[in-house]
């Protein structure tokens, strides 16, 4: 077991908050998360929103696609009813807000989501990053691997982690090769011995998505990950220092 499990937010603290809002972000590290994770795409007018789906109509009151949609639209929308009325009049926040919010404070996994634009994506999310000056505390993954590569070219000391799905492991571990990344992202379903074996023999750190239930977080943490992205960041905190602590006792 890696010494320290990092706790990764994913969306943020969006267990208890609303995913990908300001707000969510803030809860995270006040629960002491160390990492945030969240979703990086372009409005139709090219301004980089932190929002995951597609299309609005899960986690907004707006309609249709992101891509064709022009921020002036998303920026007046509800991101936080849905998730429960306390949060109504959430903002949809640009990635330059979420960088000056909490940019500082925590070590932060950009998920690119390109469309067709992945080179106006990938320049964008670089440039607002390389503006904070935070490329040594910014992890970038996708699921797209022309993205993770046009990050590389344009970048090519930026910090990658290959997103892994299930019956995708050869190839994620072929691509982290290729892009030189640091980490490998794969479903929590996935997770094993052999797995992580084989990436921490590849020099790769084995950050494990996205773990809510207990039992869950104990297993990974027994079997070895290096981080885990949870809805609830406290719980992974916890459950590690637990285990940790247990171990300590018996030594």
């Amino acid at each position: 077991m890696p010494s320290e499990v990092l706790a990764i937010a994913h969306r943020g603290a969006s267990g208890i908050a609303p995913e990908n809002t300001k707000i969510a972000f803030v809860q995270a590290l006040d629960l002491g998360a160390r990492a945030v994770e969240f979703d990086v795409q372009l409005t139709r007018d090219n301004i980089a929103i932190v929002f995951h789906d597609e299309v609005l109509e899960r986690t907004t009151n707006g309609t249709g696609r992101v891509a064709d949609t022009d921020f002036a639209t998303i920026g007046k929308l509800d991101a936080g009813s849905w998730f429960a009325p306390k949060f109504a009049r959430t903002e949809v926040p640009t990635l330059e807000e979420v960088l000056a919010s909490i940019g500082p404070r925590a070590l932060l996994n950009v998920e690119l989501k390109p469309d067709a634009r992945i080179e106006k994506l990938v320049r964008h999310v670089a440039t607002a990053v390389a503006r904070f000056d935070l490329f040594e505390t910014c992890v970038f993954s996708s699921f797209d691997p022309a993205a993770i590569r046009a990050l590389r070219s344009l970048v090519p000391d930026a910090r990658v982690g290959v997103l892994c799905v299930p019956d995708g492991l050869d190839a994620a571990l072929r691509l982290a090769d290729e892009v030189q990344a640091e980490n490998l992202h794969p479903a929590r379903t996935m997770v094993s011995e052999a797995l992580i074996a084989d990436a921490h023999s590849a020099g790769l750190a084995v950050w494990a998505w996205t773990a809510n239930k207990p039992e869950d977080i104990e297993r990974l943490i027994a079997l070895g990950v290096d981080g885990i992205f949870s809805d609830f960041p406290d719980r992974v905190h916890m459950i590690a220092a637990r285990i940790a602590g247990g171990a300590g006792s018996r030594a």
